[in-house]
């Protein structure tokens, strides 16, 4: 660990006589959500679990629910994807040969199976997945425990699946679009065709202003085993600052007040501070283009007694520093796990 008042080479940025631009590589953010739910869909839903296995019938039907955003960053060759996901889907199951139906002699039951986040922070471990009944009793017991047992495995294969695309860039074909399905459409008269060319063409405009745009955002989560007070106070206690930073800062706790971390490598202004909620700042790196600020959200929340999950948005971040040099996004990502939460972890010994 740095000596009190170096700071963290990694992440104090000093300024390059030659402006060289040591990347060379420009930055690309794709919205992948179209293509994310349509996979997962095909991953998780629609799929027969069991098919008499133990007197059982298990199937995982439709997904329902499809939240979150989903995006990749692309340049040459390399993808940094970002998503936030939360789905939920139907599932059905019978068991034959008894029942309160005399005729049939089948007991059916079913429920929801809820997945609250499929995050690329979470890329490398099993996601957490709920299962629920409509109804209770023995049958939707047993086949609750059935979906438990058999279920869970294949969805956690499918979501395994799913993180290996998105990292890979699989929603980015080889001309750096965002892969679709094609879909039969019917055929258009002569009017129809010429104003959805115009569409078209007016909606790849605007793509392409927006790849071209200097600017991206940034959308973290990190859990703490901790309070929402303690990890408010580690932003914006001064002392606690100066200590997992192990480098000067000066912190305000006033809305309009001012702040500079690492020995005045990062500097911004306090926005809206609401205590053990919510944090907003206008920040930005020294090296940053002149007078240029993004904009920090912080919202932290208490899961459960002791388990806090904060979740960051960074808005408005350059692509490329003062000098043209276009590691910026990944610098700035990096610090926030690596300069930030692992030191809060490590010092004030909130690890998950």
């Amino acid at each position: 660990m740095a000596k009190l008042g170096q700071g963290d080479a990694r992440w104090i940025v000093d300024e390059r006589e030659d402006g060289t631009n040591v990347h060379g590589w420009h930055w690309a953010e794709k919205d992948v959500g179209g293509w994310a739910k349509e996979r997962l869909q095909e991953l998780l839903g629609d799929q027969e679990v069991l098919r008499g296995e133990g007197g059982c019938w298990l199937r995982i039907d439709q997904m329902h629910v499809f939240r979150g955003d989903a995006f990749i960053n692309q340049r040459k060759g390399k993808f940094i994807p970002g998503y936030e996901l939360e789905v939920a889907l139907q599932w059905t199951g019978e068991i034959k040969g008894r029942g309160d139906d005399p005729q049939t002699g089948v007991a059916t039951a079913s429920g929801e199976i809820k997945i609250p986040y499929i995050g690329d922070e979470n890329h490398d471990e099993d996601s957490e997945i709920q299962v629920t009944v409509y109804q209770n009793g023995p049958v939707e017991t047993r086949l609750r425990e059935a979906m438990l047992a058999k279920g869970i495995p294949v969805l956690q294969k499918g979501i395994r699946t799913f993180h290996q695309e998105m990292w890979s860039g699989k929603p980015i074909n080889a001309n750096g679009a965002v892969k679709k399905a094609a879909a039969p459409s019917p055929k258009k008269n002569e009017g129809q065709v010429e104003g959805e060319a115009q569409k078209n063409a007016n909606e790849l405009e605007r793509k392409k202003e927006e790849e071209a745009s200097e600017f991206r955002t940034i959308k973290l989560r990190e859990n703490f085993h901790a309070r929402p007070k303690d990890i408010y106070d580690a932003y914006l206690d001064e002392n606690r600052v100066k200590a997992f930073t192990q480098s000067n800062a000066s912190i305000s706790k006033e809305v309009g007040g001012e702040f500079s971390l690492f020995n005045g490598s990062i500097v911004g202004k306090q926005v809206e501070l609401v205590p053990c909620e919510r944090i907003v700042q206008k920040w930005r790196f020294s090296n940053w283009p002149q007078d240029h600020y993004s904009t920090v959200t912080i919202t932290i929340t208490e899961k459960e007694p002791g388990n806090t999950q904060l979740r960051l948005v960074q808005t408005e971040v350059p692509v490329a520093d003062q000098f043209g040099n276009e590691s910026v996004l990944e610098t700035t990502e990096r610090g926030w796990k690596e300069q930030v939460w692992n030191r809060i972890r490590a010092v004030f010994g909130y690890g998950i």
